[in-house]
């Protein structure tokens, strides 16, 4: 009787035991897909999920390594693993312990990865990784500072190629940046390995759309030979020397957070859309010669409006612009619009409109609305402006006129209006861009489309381009190329 009770016991312990495996096998979490991009301002990879849950993350050395551990996990019959791109020399996964996932980017270089975070997405959460550093298809030149004698590989200085004299003149001006790029990323995918364990870092949570990165090579631009007498000579155009300083573009994606911004009638968020275009006029930027972009905001946070321009003066930033998708009642409204700040007035019913909605972002934040209440405090807020409104114009009709290319401008003209993101812009140049009408089903379908993102970020890029060549600040590339071209000019006997 006992040895029946015994085996009893065992029977149900075992069916328990399978019962339980069962389950953690239903239970399990999926990878569904892998993939790797890299672009201007470093390399991307992005981990597809079926539901959010724990990870290991480890960072390695000789060889250079990320390990990714997922317990309680399993990989997608359909998954396959991603071809090199950038720094990630290849990708490859195994299986440490029963269970557990293990996910290994070999690396081409000593780069260590930015906090890893998840994203929302249609598909579902994305585990999100960035190596930090320019894409290796780049050329680019080595780190130097203003007191750092140049590289010996630096072309010889010729009567055509004033900029290194010009650069000299400049030293004074400290260097903020620089751009640094890793090594070819061409070896085999190695075996699977077996790794130590790491300690868990749960995922941080933020709610953007994730966007492919650009991978647009710079301009290279070559100075070409004078074979015509009493021709005006080339505009001289060259890379970064020792002593320029990169013109800061301040890029800042509105909304975010718990301020979604204006929806599509497909379910799109500003918030998301805005994001996604700045992140690539951000890679963009960094891929032309004498620019470097600061975002705002590169994930899912809100940020009061005041705070948004002072961030960019506080990274130095040489111009302003704040990145949006218009709504209006009309479903059929389309194009895009830039506008500036106005003390005094709007420029029109719309401009006013459209002002007192973006302005409404901080009680939706939960921010607590400060207003010019008196009238000391519009006077000390124009006077703090009055110098800046002619350059942020300036700018603005450029950025405007980049933007003709991608369709029909919503309104011919720049507008003004008083918006609060613009307020605190009293060092730069600023503006707000509206990029399309996002409540315009055929412009919300293309705002999410990258290919459409790339083309609007290289439109507005284009008009920044145009205003620091028309007036480049001193101790710049831009300032450089002018005067080059100017010396250029005399010599030919034409006018400065």
């Amino acid at each position: 009787m006992r040895v029946k009770e015994l085996n009893l016991q065992q029977v149900l312990l075992s069916a328990a035991l399978i019962g339980a495996l069962c389950w953690n096998l239903a239970d399990a979490s999926e990878i569904k897909g892998l993939r790797v991009n890299a672009g201007a301002t470093g390399t991307r990879a992005e981990l597809l999920l079926d539901r959010e849950g724990q990870y290991k993350l480890i960072d390695l050395r000789n060889p250079d390594r990320l390990v990714l551990d997922f317990p309680d996990s399993r990989i997608s019959q359909n998954l396959t693993m991603p071809q090199a791109a950038g720094v990630v020399k290849g990708v490859r996964s195994g299986q440490p312990q029963p269970g557990t996932v293990r996910i290994v980017f070999d690396l081409a270089s000593n780069v260590s990865p930015l906090k890893p975070r998840i994203e929302q997405s249609a598909e579902g959460p994305r585990l999100v990784l960035e190596w930090p550093g320019d894409d290796v298809a780049h050329t680019a030149l080595p780190v130097q500072s203003a007191t750092t004698r140049p590289a010996t590989n630096q072309p010889a200085k010729s009567p055509l190629d004033p900029i290194a004299e010009i650069a000299r003149k400049a030293a004074d001006t400290p260097v903020t940046a620089a751009v640094v790029a890793d090594a070819a990323a061409t070896d085999k995918v190695a075996a699977s390995s077996t790794l130590p364990t790491a300690t868990s870092m749960p995922g941080v949570v933020a709610t953007g759309i994730p966007t492919r990165i650009a991978t647009g090579q710079p301009v290279n631009d070559a100075v070409a030979p004078q074979t015509i007498e009493n021709e005006p000579a080339p505009i001289v155009r060259r890379t970064m020397q020792a002593g320029m300083r990169p013109l800061v573009v301040a890029i800042d994606a509105g909304h975010g957070g718990q301020d979604p911004g204006a929806h599509g009638k497909n379910g799109s968020r500003e918030k998301d859309v805005t994001l996604a275009i700045a992140r690539e006029l951000a890679r963009q930027v960094n891929a032309t010669p004498g620019l470097k972009a600061y975002l705002t905001r590169d994930t899912d946070e809100f940020i009061p409006l005041p705070q948004r321009a002072r961030r960019a003066s506080a990274n130095k930033a040489d111009i302003f612009l704040s990145i949006h998708a218009d709504a209006a009642e009309n479903r059929s409204a389309r194009g895009s619009s830039v506008y500036v700040l106005s003390t005094r007035g709007a420029s029109s019913q719309r401009a006013r409109w459209l002002a007192d909605k973006e302005n409404a972002a901080d009680v939706i934040g939960g921010e607590r609305i400060r207003t010019a209440g008196n009238t000391l405090t519009s006077v000390l807020l124009d006077l703090t402006q009055s110098g800046n409104m002619k350059a942020s114009e300036d700018a603005a009709d450029h950025v405007l006129s980049g933007l003709k290319r991608v369709g029909n401008n919503h309104k011919p003209d720049i507008e003004r209006a008083n918006f609060a993101v613009l307020r605190t812009s009293d060092k730069m140049p600023a503006m707000l861009v509206e990029t399309a009408f996002i409540s315009n089903p055929d412009e919300e379908k293309r705002l999410t489309d990258p290919g459409f993102q790339r083309t609007l970020a290289a439109a507005i890029l284009d008009g920044v381009d145009d205003y620091f060549s028309r007036q480049p600040p001193p101790g710049t590339l831009y300032a450089a190329r002018a005067q080059v071209s100017q010396s250029a000019t005399a010599a030919a006997g034409g006018s400065p």
